[in-house]
């Protein structure tokens, strides 16, 4: 019996495996790399073992270093997560020669179903449909671009030993198919150290479909359903369900039987993901995953089983434990991949520190390798989390995730969070109207979704929560902070304070007044030529209320000296805080420079070069936003310049007057 397993992988899967392993009472051992050493995966499993540098070719990539972790740390056997060494056979075999059990399928399995061309050939022998194309992996260019020539674009060029969305290029036609050959050829090179190429034909407007097996490699197969993948951009999923409600009960069982005879061809042991896709009524193979997929959750949520124990018990030669009229499909449930990425750059990977991350704890289930605090590193998958929901049928499992995600708040770093929240209300994808390529179409008009998702009343309440951390409430100079605001002071006709500076989100600013603020801490803020009266209620933790006129809204923030992070009403918002005053400001470098607040007209110039200021002497006249503002000196001191006259239009942030503060 297996009493100590070492989980070679990192974030959120090996704190998955942690959670079985301890449920059945084995120990779990950790590895980390350089750039994971205080990540939440070590910090959870606690006992872990450093195995090398922060690239995973140093480390997690490093067969003999795993191994050696597993034997010094006595443990019994290896599991591999997905990614990483999960699908590579000379590492099944090197676990098994050091006498060690590796949980997941033999080395020969892999062989056989890792590499696409090798999979496509067993598929053939199972008389599985395939996709039209070549028969096995191209290496010749020549012979690629004799064969694309004979088929009707669009065309797939598939890394045959690619993996996980990546390595496919389609070709709409053939006018550059030369240089589309040589492209895919090293992208493949690069990605997989391997060129080799299939060639397919691009079947547009499917369904992808995933069925997973599970073999007790003596040849008995069972199936545990199916999976609903279609929702991906750029071939990789973004959401995935369970089942797929779309098939017909027929189809199905013809999908679940190809899924178990191909598995049962090889005698496969462990567990694996047979994909589809489906176009009508016809069905065609499209690769085997024998791992733990990403979006295995699903499956055990609409089946009860617990998918890391029952590799577990595979690999410790008891089976399944169950048979196949026993396994029972209830409900549904769907997963998001929830990513720090920037859906406005492309949903290019970000990096850095995760400053707060809160999940709900109502009808979700969250699989995390993230905290509050934690980096995300360049080195690996920008992934913060899984987050799954579940109901008794479709409708309700998404509604559930929807709330979900509403109530998930994560500062710091940008990610795809409001991205997924309109993706999951697109009506299309609530009444499952979706094919491999809806994704793909539906970002077309998502620039416009979300900036129509901003609000004055949203930067109001940043504003709010930004002055309530950098303003003393309970003195009449709200910018007693000498560090911020050292060199004037704004007062309204009516010696109300007016203090300003701008909120900016991408290409969005907004410009903020605090116009007054009474004796029951309500602000009057003028967001642009807009008044809001609120008040900022702290509640626990980055929790606040603010109350308008019209009713209150939870929010969630946090702010600092530069910034600030909103969450409420499901939107999740950041803000660059641009100060009027700060010690550089317009053309000029002294630190006693004077600029305009706002754009507007210089009314009045009451002072000129040379004369003599006291702190709060009256310098400057000038309208904007249809208000009166006046500027005068904080700082006793002389006036160096006067770079503006009455009539003058100024821009915010010009420099218009310089005064040398006394010593």
């Amino acid at each position: 019996m297996i009493k100590r397993i070492l989980i070679a992988n990192r974030g959120e899967i090996a704190c998955r495996i942690a959670r079985t392993c301890h449920r059945l009472g084995i120990d779990a051992v950790a590895v980390y790399s350089e750039a994971d050493q205080h990540s939440r995966h070590v910090r959870q499993i606690g006992h872990a073992i450093a195995i090398g540098g922060a690239a995973a070719a140093d480390s997690y990539l490093n067969i003999d270093k795993v191994i050696d972790a597993a034997k010094s740390s006595g443990c019994d056997a290896i599991h591999p997560g997905y990614g990483f060494l999960s699908e590579n056979p000379d590492f099944a075999d090197a676990v098994e020669q050091a006498g060690l059990i590796f949980i997941g399928p033999r080395a020969d399995s892999l062989r056989r179903f890792g590499d696409k061309s090798a999979a496509k050939k067993e598929a053939v022998k199972a008389q599985v449909p395939v996709i039209p194309g070549s028969e096995g992996k191209l290496t010749d260019p020549q012979a690629i671009a004799e064969l694309v020539n004979t088929m009707t674009p669009p065309v797939m060029l598939k890394a045959a030993a690619g993996g996980g969305g990546k390595g496919m290029r389609v070709l709409n036609d053939f006018s550059n198919l030369d240089a589309d050959i040589a492209a895919a050829m090293s992208e493949s090179l690069r990605s997989f150290s391997d060129d080799a190429l299939l060639v397919e034909q691009c079947i547009n407007n499917a369904r992808h479909v995933e069925v997973q097996i599970a073999g007790d490699g003596e040849g008995n197969v069972i199936h545990l359903f199916e999976r609903e993948c279609s929702l991906q951009r750029r071939h990789q999923k973004v959401v995935e369900e369970a089942p797929a409600i779309f098939l017909s009960a027929q189809l199905r069982e013809k999908l679940l039987a190809d899924a178990c005879r191909l598995g049962k061809q090889i005698q496969f042991r462990g567990l694996g993901t047979v994909e589809f896709l489906v176009l009508g009524d016809a069905y065609y193979f499209l690769e085997v995953n024998p791992r733990l997929q990403v979006e295995h959750p699903v499956t055990e949520i609409i089946t009860g089983l617990d998918l890391v124990e029952i590799q577990i018990r595979i690999a410790q030669g008891q089976g399944f434990g169950l048979k196949q009229e026993q396994i029972q499909a209830n409900g549904h449930a769907v997963e998001v991949r929830f990513y720090a990425e920037s859906p406005a750059q492309n949903f290019m990977p970000v990096t850095g520190k995760v400053d707060f991350v809160q999940f709900p704890t109502q009808h979700l289930r969250v699989e995390s390798g993230i905290d509050s605090g934690d980096e995300v590193s360049s080195y690996y998958d920008p992934m913060i989390a899984k987050l799954i929901a579940s109901g008794s049928d479709r409708l309700q499992a998404l509604e559930r995730l929807q709330k979900g995600l509403v109530d998930t708040v994560v500062f710091g770093l940008d990610n795809n969070l409001n991205f997924l929240q309109q993706l999951l209300r697109d009506p299309d994808v609530l009444a499952d109207q979706i094919d491999t390529g809806t994704l793909d179409r539906w970002l077309s008009s998502y620039s416009e979704i979300t900036e129509a998702s901003q609000s004055k009343k949203q930067a109001a309440m940043a504003a709010a929560v930004w002055l309530s951390q950098f303003r003393q409430a309970e003195s009449k100079n709200p910018w007693l902070r000498a560090d911020s605001f050292s060199s004037w002071a704004l007062r309204s006709p009516d010696d109300r304070p007016v203090y300003s500076f701008n909120l900016l989100q991408g290409e969005q600013q907004w410009a903020v007044a605090l116009l007054a603020v009474d004796k029951s801490n309500c602000l009057s803020i003028m967001v642009d030529e807009q008044q809001f009266d609120l008040r900022l209620q702290a509640q626990s933790g980055l929790s606040y209320l603010a109350e308008f006129d019209e009713g209150r809204l939870p929010v969630t923030a946090q702010a600092g000296q530069d910034i600030v992070h909103t969450h409420s009403l499901g939107q999740q918002n950041s803000y660059q805080v641009q100060q009027i005053v700060s010690d550089k400001q317009g053309d000029s470098e002294s630190a006693n420079s004077v600029t305009a607040p706002m754009m507007g007209e210089i009314i009045n110039v009451l002072v000129k070069e040379g004369d003599a200021v006291e702190a709060g002497q009256l310098l400057i006249v000038m309208e904007s936003m249809k208000m009166q503002l006046q500027i005068e000196a904080v700082n006793a001191g002389t006036v160096a310049s006067v770079l503006c006259k009455a009539g003058d239009n100024v821009a915010r942030g010009a420099v218009v007057v310089e005064v040398d503060a006394d010593a």
